[in-house]
């Protein structure tokens, strides 16, 4: 296992700040499934079990916000990465919030793509 590369690391900083631009045509380019249905993402709330594409109509059902501090890291193991970021999101007409995210990325024959991303939010950190 080593640190992702530079280019991982722009890929997940691309895909995550795609998500809160609402510019669901980048983050599908940006992304893979194993097949149709399956679940892409998974956050707190019930039946948040979504594939790619409930995941891309539910942010567009939402304006685009701005993340502050976006700095992915994490590590790459062969044709698999994890990376995580922290960022906080301003959201217009609220105070911000903070954020966890997750990213799993795989390399297929196009290329790394995401393959299963995740969200926590509203969480503050813990010191």
């Amino acid at each position: 296992m080593e640190k992702a590369p530079a280019e991982l690391i722009a890929l997940a900083r691309e895909w995550i700040a795609a998500g809160h631009a609402r510019d669901t045509g980048l983050m599908e380019r940006l992304s893979a499934t194993p097949e149709e249905g399956a679940v892409f993402t998974v956050a707190s709330s019930p039946d948040s079990n979504l594939t790619l594409q409930e995941l891309l109509a539910h942010l567009r059902e939402y304006p685009p916000c701005e993340p502050v501090g976006s700095d992915p890291r994490g590590y790459v193991e062969g044709d698999v990465a994890w990376l995580f970021d922290n960022p906080r999101i301003l959201i217009p007409g609220e105070d911000g919030i903070s954020l966890r995210i997750t990213v799993v990325l795989v390399h297929t024959p196009d290329g790394w793509r995401v393959m299963h991303g995740h969200l926590s939010e509203g969480v503050a950190h813990l010191e």
